[in-house]
């Protein structure tokens, strides 16, 4: 069972890499890392774990970055 969510995380994973639009690409990816982060804390594996809550906290950083000049620029 643990497995398989770690083969789901990686597919979430290359896929992000397919996609072109950069939000599109983020989004996909956050949601790969947050099955990353449970398939980490059932292994116990906190490398893993470590990463993802990495990407997630950069993911968010942009999300929160681009939506501030998006909002700016309406202005």
């Amino acid at each position: 069972m643990i497995e398989i969510i770690g083969w789901i995380a990686t597919a979430g994973t290359l896929l992000s890499f397919a996609v072109k639009d950069m939000w599109k690409l983020r989004l996909i990816n956050s949601i790969a890392s947050v099955v990353w982060i449970v398939y980490a804390l059932l292994k116990m594996d906190y490398p893993i774990l470590v990463i993802n809550t990495s990407v997630i906290l950069m993911h968010l950083y942009w999300f929160y970055k681009n939506n501030y000049e998006q909002r700016r620029a309406i202005k």
